[in-house]
C-alpha cells in the first residue's frame, strides 16, 4: 500500500507540472535563434507531457525577450540566469534573471562593463561571477547588480568552475585562478590549446584541443588534464583521440556532459560531427562514436547534457546551416535511443540544454553540494511493484541520496 501511495502522489505532482507556466521535470533548450530576425529563445520539453513549449520565456513575459546570441544558462537556487553576448534592443539584456520554474522575469541587465557576456557561475549564496569578452565581473545575486571586474584578468574568458574557495576561469591558453572570497586573481596557469575547465567528483580538469574547426588532424593536440587541488597546475595528461571542442573562434559552451556517479564524460568533439564521444575517467576508456545520429543529423556546437535524475543523455542536433530541421534526442547510457523529437521548423541554432527543477514528493530536496551523491535508484510500476530496472510503460523513479533525501519522477519506458 505504501508503494502504491508513493506512485499516486508522484503521478498527481506530475500532472500539476503540466500546468501552464510550471516548467518542472523537463529540459530547457536554450537557443541562439535566428540572428538578425529573432531574439535568442528558450524552449521547454516536458518529460511528463512529452510536449514542447516554444519560446517559453517570451510566453511568460509578453514584450520581453532574451538578448542576442544566448550561449549559456545556469540554474542556481530559485533562479535561472541566461547569458547572451549582446542585448536585443530594449527588450532583452546581456544577462536575464528569471524564476527557474515559471520563467517570470526578475531582472534584465543590459551592461556588463563594456563587454559581451559569456558564462555565469554562482560562488556563494549572494555572489556570482560573470565571464565576458573582457575579463570576469562580480555579481550580487541579492540585488541583481553587476559589481567591479576582477583586477588582472583581461581578454575573453569562457567557462568557469568553483573548486573549494577558488574559481578556475578558462581563457585561450590559460587558466585564471581566482580567490573567490577576496575576488582577487591568485595566479595564471598556462595550458596550451585550452578549451574549458570542469570538475568531476570534486576533482578539477581542463580540456585541450588545438583543432578550431572540423575533425582534428594527426598533429592536433587532444587531451584532458588533471589539475592539482592546491596549485591548479596540470599533474596528469589523459590522452584521447578527440577532446571537447575548441570554440574560441566564436565562443560557445564547450563543457562535456558529466555523469558524476560513474565518472563518465559525453561530448561533441567538433562542429558538424554526427556523433557523441564518451570518455570514462575511471577506466581511461575512450569511445569516439559512442552515439551516432540518424540520417543527416549533426551537431551545432556541443549541445549535450547528462540528466542525473532520469539517467538520460540529451543532445540537440540539426541538419546543417541552411536547414530548419532540428531534433531533440534522448538516449540511455548504453547508447540506445529513448526518443527523437523533430522540433518546429526554425533556425534555432541551439547553444545549451539544462534540466529544470524537479517537483518534490518526499522529505526534502537533495542537496546540490558535491558531497551528496545518489545512493540508490528504484523503479515502481502503477501496481506498486519495485525493481532495479524500469518496467515497460509508466514508471515512478525514486532516487535516494546519501544525505537521506529522496526524489520521485514519472518516466515512461
Amino acid at each position: 500500500m505504501k508503494k502504491i501511495s508513493t506512485c499516486l502522489i508522484a503521478l498527481s505532482l506530475a500532472a500539476s507540472a503540466l500546468a501552464a507556466g510550471n516548467y518542472t521535470n523537463g529540459i530547457y533548450l536554450v537557443n541562439e535563434d535566428w540572428f538578425g530576425h529573432n531574439a535568442s529563445s528558450v524552449n521547454f520539453y516536458s518529460y511528463d507531457g512529452d510536449s514542447i513549449v516554444y519560446r517559453a520565456y517570451q510566453a511568460a513575459n509578453p514584450g520581453s525577450t532574451l538578448g542576442n546570441t544566448a550561449e549559456y544558462a545556469a540554474i542556481d537556487g530559485d533562479n535561472i540566469y541566461f547569458c547572451s553576448k549582446q542585448n536585443y534592443g530594449s527588450t532583452g539584456g546581456r544577462l536575464v534573471v528569471a524564476d527557474a520554474k515559471t520563467l517570470e522575469k526578475k531582472a534584465s541587465i543590459d551592461a556588463i562593463g563594456d563587454a559581451d557576456t559569456r558564462a555565469f557561475l554562482a560562488v556563494s549564496d549572494t555572489k556570482a561571477y560573470i565571464s565576458t569578452s573582457a575579463g570576469v565581473y562580480t555579481y550580487d545575486k541579492s540585488t541583481n547588480t553587476v559589481g567591479p571586474a576582477i583586477a588582472g584578468i583581461t581578454g575573453e574568458v569562457g567557462n568557469m568552475v568553483l573548486v573549494g574557495d577558488k574559481v578556475l576561469a578558462a581563457s585561450n591558453d590559460k587558466i585564471s585562478v581566482i580567490d573567490a572570497v577576496a575576488d582577487a586573481l591568485v595566479k595564471t596557469v598556462a595550458v596550451s590549446s585550452l578549451t574549458t575547465v570542469f570538475t568531476v567528483g570534486g576533482q578539477a580538469y581542463a580540456a585541450a584541443n588545438s583543432s578550431t574547426w572540423g575533425a582534428p588532424g594527426s598533429s592536433s593536440t587532444e587531451h584532458f588534464l588533471k589539475l592539482d587541488a592546491t596549485t591548479c597546475e596540470p599533474t596528469d595528461t589523459l590522452a584521447v583521440a578527440m577532446a571537447t571542442q575548441n570554440t574560441w573562434f566564436a565562443w560557445k559552451n564547450s563543457n562535456p556532459a558529466i555523469d558524476e556517479q560513474h565518472q563518465v564524460l559525453y561530448y561533441s568533439p567538433y562542429e558538424g560531427c554526427n556523433f557523441i564521444s564518451k570518455y570514462d575517467l575511471a577506466s581511461g576508456t575512450f569511445t569516439q562514436q559512442f552515439i551516432t545520429f540518424d540520417g543527416s543529423q549533426q551537431m551545432y556546437g556541443n549541445v549535450v547534457a547528462f540528466d542525473p535524475a532520469s539517467g538520460y543523455i540529451v543532445a540537440e542536433t540539426f541538419e546543417g546551416y541552411s536547414s530548419q530541421n532540428y531534433y531533440l534526442n534522448i538516449y540511455k547510457t548504453d547508447g540506445t535511443q529513448v526518443k527523437s523529437i523533430k522540433l518546429a521548423s526554425n533556425y534555432w541554432f541551439p547553444s545549451m540544454v539544462l534540466f529544470s527543477p524537479r517537483e518534490q514528493v518526499s522529505t526534502g530536496v537533495a542537496s546540490t553540494t558535491a558531497a551528496v551523491q545518489v545512493a540508490s535508484v528504484k523503479y515502481f510500476n502503477l501496481q506498486g511493484m519495485a525493481s532495479d530496472e524500469p518496467f515497460d510503460g509508466i514508471n515512478i523513479k525514486v532516487i535516494t541520496y546519501t544525505d537521506g533525501t529522496k526524489q520521485s519522477l514519472k518516466m515512461v519506458k
